[in-house]
This record gives structure tokens, sequence and C-alpha cells, in this order.
């Protein structure tokens, strides 16, 4: 595309500019949003979603992946509370384990369940099926 002699954009060069920014939107949101590096099989994604586009899916993904790092958070405020422990019991509640936390930390991002704590075993688990493997 070339500048016309006032340095302005022509009429062509701004529509063909417009028409891909479009279909790039169109790819990106709308019903042909099969560009996707995403797993459908893969236990990060909600299986119980409809989404289709690559919007959707990353949206899945990231609450999925959000679940798993609050676990990893959780053991690990267990872990560190059972070795400074003198007795070297488990935290009695999640609340003990991990402070200065917003009280829906302890939920799963997806369900909004609450995570499942075991005191005696010292073990927390999410309640959402496909998160049963984090």
């Amino acid at each position: 595309m070339r500048l016309n002699n006032r340095g302005n954009w022509s009429l062509i060069g701004l529509l063909v500019v417009v028409a891909i920014i479009g279909v790039a939107i169109y790819f990106m949101f709308g019903k042909g949003g099969g560009l996707s590096s995403v797993k459908s099989n893969s236990g990060l994604v909600d299986q119980s979603s409809n989404k289709q586009t690559v919007y959707g899916k990353a949206i899945d993904t990231a609450k999925g992946t959000d679940c798993r790092e609050r676990l990893n958070q959780i053991r690990l405020g267990i872990n560190t509370f059972k070795v400074s422990d003198p007795n070297g019991a488990n935290p009695p509640s999640l609340r003990d384990a991990v402070s200065n936390v917003a009280p829906d930390y302890f939920k799963c991002p997806v369900s909004g369940q609450a995570y499942i704590y075991d005191p005696a075993a010292g073990t927390v688990r999410c309640p959402y099926p496909s998160h049963a493997k984090f």
C-alpha cells in the first residue's frame, strides 16, 4: 500500500486493513475460533463448558491453572505449619495453614466450591471432578 501525496492512507488501503482485522477478530472470538492450542481433553479445560472460542478456552485453562496453583500453595502452607509446630501436627484448618489471603482463596475458581481438607491426614483436594488429579 502506498501513501498518497499528502501522507494519508488511500481508501482502498484502509478498507484492506479493516478487513484483515475483522477476519482476525472473527477467528479469535467468533464461531470460527478453532485456532486453539488448548487440548480439549486436558484436565485444565472445563469439559462442561461450551466455550468453543480461543478466548473461552483460555479462560477455562487459566481457571484450572489457578486452582492447581492455589492447591500447591495451600499444601506448601500445610507442610510449613507441620514443620514449625513443636508436635509436628497438621493445621486444624486451612486458614491456619495459609494466612493473609482472601476467604475465597480456599475455593475452586471453576466451581466455587470450598476445597476439601482432611486435618488428620493433612491433605487437601479440589471437589471439582476434573481437578481430582491436582
